[in-house]
């Protein structure tokens, strides 16, 4: 057996052999971050946005009452503080509300959303429209699944924390999944697959028009600009995409118009006009683009240069105009700022929403990537076609790459790499620590008493920040915690 591995090793050419050692790494990588969403808990507005929801459960154990429960959810804080409809309909719905040992679900959830999104979309780009080999398919959906995976900048919003996670990780998948469809359904002969592309397009559009305001404004911006790309290629199924961006435009409209927004945009300290917020979004994302292009991000693409080049050397697209296509790439990055610019200005933007902002830009990257070596092929050709690289240098560049690699791992911040900060936690023991103090919190809850003190949390892990109770027993985060639990007060008492 083990020589007949061997002989199958040596038969897959180099890029089939370094796809499969990305594809090994990249999954030993998730185990911890998997395993540390075992030690999870809900925390802060999973409870007050699951709490009806939860209540409805607990007293029916019906899903109609736990839907319904979810619509009203929508309703009071339409009115009361955000018109996100379809991201408050799901927060309402966190694993929790059915037993808490569920929770856990919520890193696997958004992990599969990140990851699938990423690599449903390049398979379609990159199967339908720009045919790659399937290895070096599987490289670029790695790597960028690893950036949006483990250089991000909050892991514990993005795949630990429900509602944040929902509200933001998981919309911006959402938008990566309608437009893989949307690529699908142009390029479908079949009508009968082509009406079911369309129909979950539509379908998607309603969900993205109610999501964050930054894959709520970006969507259309985007599908407007393919819908127009359809006017000179002759594409006339570029038509049916106007069904979804209707539908998008109309949700966005009811997400922006309502009255609980005004509410919260009261609530800010430092909004700006919007002629302002605009003139900003393009300073900050010079700033952005600046710190997001770090050396993971360098790394990949010398890692993938060479093998693009070969690969779209006989390319029959033009990639005709790529400073258009690059400024149109820059644009849309200090569009991801915008929303955050306008409701609370240089205050500060939450870790939540610059986790898909640099998603955007770790997606945008790679595009461009393609694009403008696809572009230098066709403007030399016979350099592109030339291009011979002896066996040893090829090895030689290789070693020194994945030498590179590791020293990256190994010197990089433990707090900034998921996958590593989960390790730590893990291997320090503050993820058990941690889940046993929760735990014995919810014990002192459920004792009975209608008012309750629990103690501070010890220790936390970073991707497990519990948006600890406050000291005042009126704070929201108390109180909903207080209504989940079905008792009138929980004081929070700092002992360490």
């Amino acid at each position: 057996m083990p020589r007949r591995i061997r002989h199958t090793i040596a038969k897959l050419s180099l890029a089939e052999k370094l796809c499969f050692i990305m594809l090994t790494l990249f999954l030993i990588s998730l185990l911890p971050v998997c395993r540390l969403a075992f030690y999870a808990h809900p925390a802060g507005d999973d409870y007050a946005y699951g709490v009806a929801a939860h209540l409805a459960w607990t007293d029916t154990h019906s899903l109609s009452a736990v839907l319904a429960a979810a619509v009203s959810n929508v309703k009071g804080y339409y009115t009361s503080w955000q018109g996100t409809y379809s991201s408050i309909f799901l927060m309402s719905l966190q694993p929790a509300i059915f037993s808490q040992r569920l929770y856990f679900l919520t890193t696997f959830l958004m992990l599969f959303m990140v990851i699938g999104s990423i690599f449903s979309l390049f398979h379609v780009l990159f199967t339908r429209y720009i045919p790659l080999s399937r290895s070096l398919r599987l490289m670029l959906s790695l790597a960028l699944s690893f950036l949006c995976v483990h250089v991000i900048d909050e892991g514990k919003s993005a795949f630990y924390w429900y509602n944040g996670a929902l509200h933001y990780t998981f919309m911006h998948s959402c938008m990566l999944f309608f437009f893989a469809l949307l690529l699908l359904y142009m390029k479908e002969e079949k009508r009968s697959k082509r009406v079911f592309f369309l129909l979950c397009c539509c379908f998607l559009a309603f969900v993205i028009g109610g999501a964050n305001y930054i894959t709520g404004l970006l969507s259309p911006v985007i599908l407007l600009a393919l819908l127009l790309l359809c006017i000179p290629a002759h594409e006339k199924r570029g038509l049916g995409g106007i069904l979804p961006l209707l539908i998008m435009l109309i949700g966005f409209f009811i997400n922006v118009r309502a009255p609980g927004n005004a509410v919260r945009i009261a609530a800010q300290l430092d909004s700006m006009g919007p002629v302002e917020a605009v003139y900003y979004s393009f300073v900050y994302a010079v700033k952005g683009i600046g710190e997001w292009t770090n050396l993971y991000v360098i790394f990949f693409a010398v890692l993938l240069a060479p093998f693009l080049f070969r690969a779209l050397s006989g390319c029959r697209f033009s990639f005709p105009l790529p400073g258009i296509v690059l400024g149109f790439s820059f644009c849309l990055v200090a569009a991801s700022y915008t929303p955050s610019l306008y409701s609370m200005g240089h205050t500060y933007i939450f870790g939540r929403s610059l986790n898909i902002m640099r998603m955007l830009f770790y997606l945008l990257f790679f595009l461009n990537l393609v694009y403008c070596i696809g572009w230098l092929c066709t403007r030399f050709p016979k350099a592109a076609a030339d291009s011979t690289v002896s066996s040893g240098l090829k090895k030689s560049f290789l070693t020194g790459l994945a030498l590179a690699f590791f020293a990256l791992v190994i010197f990089s911040d433990k707090d900034c790499i998921t996958g590593l900060s989960a390790a730590d936690s893990l291997h320090k023991q503050y993820a058990q620590t941690y889940h046993r103090e929760t735990l014995y919190r919810y014990s002192l809850i459920t004792q009975g008493p209608d008012e309750v003190w629990v103690p501070n949390l010890s220790v936390c892990p970073t991707l497990l920040d519990p948006q600890e109770l406050s000291e005042d027993p009126s704070d929201y985060r108390n109180s909903s915690l207080a209504a989940w639990y079905g008792i009138s007060t929980i004081h929070m008492s700092k002992i360490y």
